[in-house]
């Protein structure tokens, strides 16, 4: 007797077979998108979260995109930057009192002006960042691979107390100083009177900053008058 012939039962079985194989990678497909979308408009509300306010302490930045946003004049205690990419960012007369960049690339970041005060800068890259009137009394700006090459300082830039004068000339070496201008009253200190203030090439040493006091901005001598 001829038995029946099969192929036509093989042939439907595979197409059910890649019916579901099909079905299942366009699930996931979906899924997979689904969640990429959610996570992309967490991010965005996120951003704009730390766009908006102006005090955001305990600020953690780890896993979110940073990337554009503009950190001048938030107050951002204990913020925590650690190993993020900072590069050219924007932190002009922010407060980052005892935030963390440990490991941070910060080249060709804007920091003029900022309160640095008690901030691990250990093993950050400041290459070309611009730390002019920065105030780091009692920043950490130690280890192997803190780099400052490059970096623009003027004469009111306030350095640690603790480093001893060998560190702090160690520190500086590589940085280029420009001229400090008041606003207020238009005086300009060059980097000769600089030297002359204090022997310390590249700013002044805590407690002995002119523009910072107990880590809040002081006004210098002749614009109380």
């Amino acid at each position: 007797m001829k038995e029946p012939e099969s192929e036509p039962r093989i042939e439907v079985m595979a197409g059910i077979g890649g019916g579901l194989v099909c079905g299942i990678a366009v699930g996931l497909s979906a899924l997979f998108l689904g969640e990429s979308i959610r996570e992309s408009q967490e991010n965005a509300a996120w951003r704009a979260s730390v766009e908006s306010a102006h005090s955001i302490p305990g600020l953690t930045v780890a896993g979110h995109d940073i990337k554009g946003i503009n950190f001048s004049g938030k107050s951002l205690h204990n913020a925590d930057f650690t190993k993020a990419d900072l590069r050219g960012a924007r932190f002009q007369d922010a407060d980052l009192t005892g935030a963390s960049f440990k490991g941070a690339d910060l080249r060709e970041a804007n920091l003029i002006g900022a309160n640095l005060q008690d901030a691990s800068l250990e093993d950050a890259d400041l290459g070309r960042a611009s730390l002019h009137s920065a105030n780091l009394s009692h920043a950490i700006v130690t280890g192997p691979k803190t780099s400052l090459s490059g970096a623009k300082v003027n004469p009111r830039t306030c350095w640690p107390k603790a480093l001893t004068r060998e560190q702090l000339d160690e520190l500086l070496n590589g940085v280029a100083v420009e001229k400090y201008v008041d606003e207020k009253s238009g005086r300009t200190l060059t980097v000769r009177e600089d030297l002359k203030e204090d022997d310390v090439f590249g700013g002044q040493q805590a407690p002995s900053c002119t523009l910072w006091k107990r880590g809040e901005r002081n006004f210098p001598e002749w614009e109380t008058h």
